[in-house]
């Protein structure tokens, strides 16, 4: 029996086993979990600013006899980041939302006229093609419909899933509120205690793969912190560019088209899918100006130019190393398998999984299973 758990495939079995065990207890409770899993994302990302300023507390701290035995500096950090937040989301609340709420109800009231001219637009060349092509035309009209009959429900299923699992019923309410009120509470903990969950974490790592996993790790942890804050700043200082450009231009919502478009920009290649193509079709639908949809593109174009130039080099800094196939794949990949979520994790999680790939590779060239078949060597020229 010793010697059968000696085997390195046993092992391995073993550790399989335990990683899969462990994912399907996640799934399993994956809705008791999600808050906490949020809420260490964002102490994760908070991190870094806590740190920051605690060194900068401790020093003064050290100096003042009168607050140096009872205030922590950890704990002092804490508190006027969260004050901080706070008087972010009241200023949000109080001067944002109002302004994005008269926007969207200024909107809604314009949608008959909107589907006027939609309306307008689209009947006459429906009509061209339909005398022109009778049954074409018609065989696509029916098509469309059943295209729309058949994946609107599936496109808005995991929106009503999500709400009628929220307010299907009174306790399902109450836990929905809780867990957006936890959510905080756990950032605040995780961040008091962030740095001894990592030392913990380390010290589970044997000592003979500490060198391994500690160099790793590290590697990991620079590059996704430094990609998380700066893809953040850079979608909020684009979606403040694109909302005050499109708002300038009379876009309709502008102010939410504007932030959309701007975090848009944390999933690759989406705000040109998506974004650009919004922005004018609500433009032209409030005012059918060749003049206006020019000034929309170049505000776009602007935004997107001044941003791979500018802002993003110097705010993320140097690039993921990945190839645009290989972050085309990734996204395509993890909508397929996770939706959004998959889509708005696929890049850093490969870029994560890409620091592991020249140690695979490196592996792999000097296995036996490689070298086993190779020919010999040819023998060295025999002098003239």
């Amino acid at each position: 029996m010793r010697e059968a758990l000696r085997s390195s495939w046993l092992r391995l079995l073993g550790v399989v086993a335990v990683l899969a065990l462990a994912l399907w207890g996640a799934f399993a409770l994956r809705g008791v979990l999600t808050p906490f899993a949020v809420a260490f994302a964002v102490a994760y990302f908070l991190n870094p600013a806590v740190n920051a300023m605690e060194r900068f507390f401790a020093k003064d701290i050290a100096r003042s006899r009168l607050v140096r035995g009872w205030l922590d500096p950890r704990a002092a950090a804490v508190g006027v980041l969260a004050v901080l937040v706070i008087l972010a989301l009241t200023v949000v609340v109080l001067i944002i939302v109002p302004a994005v709420a008269d926007q969207v109800t200024e909107t809604v009231k314009k949608l008959p006229e909107y589907f006027r001219v939609l309306r307008a637009k689209v009947e006459p060349a429906y009509q061209r093609l339909n005398m022109r092509y009778p049954e074409q035309t018609d065989q696509i009209r029916h098509q469309i419909e059943e295209a729309l009959r058949t994946n609107l429900p599936q496109l808005l299923r995991p929106v009503t899933r999500v709400v009628e699992a929220a307010f299907s019923s009174l306790l399902a309410f109450v836990l929905t509120v809780l867990n957006l009120m936890v959510i905080p509470v756990f950032v605040v903990y995780l961040l008091y205690d962030m740095n001894h969950i990592q030392a913990g974490a380390k010290d589970l790592v044997p000592h003979r793969f500490r060198e391994y996993v500690y160099s790793r790790v590290q590697e990991v942890d620079r590059l996704l912190s430094a990609f998380a804050r700066g893809q953040v700043t850079v979608c909020l200082i684009l979606g403040a560019f694109y909302s005050i450009g499109l708002t300038s231009c009379g876009v309709p919502m502008g102010l939410l088209v504007g932030f959309v478009i701007g975090f848009f920009n944390m999933i690759p290649f989406m705000s040109y899918v998506l974004g650009l193509p919004m922005a004018l079709l609500l433009s032209w639908l409030d005012d059918q100006s060749l003049e206006k949809l020019v000034a929309v593109a170049v505000i776009f174009t602007v935004g997107q130019f001044v941003e791979g130039n500018f802002i993003t080099p110097r705010i993320v800094g140097q690039s993921l190393g990945l190839h645009s196939v290989v972050i085309m794949l990734a996204v395509l990949v993890g909508g397929t398998l996770l939706g959004f979520i998959g889509m708005l994790v696929a890049v850093p999680a490969t870029a994560a999984l890409s620091i592991f790939w020249a140690d695979l590779r490196d592996g792999y060239l000097r296995s036996d299973f490689y070298r086993g078949g190779a020919p010999p060597a040819p023998p060295p020229p025999s002098p003239a």
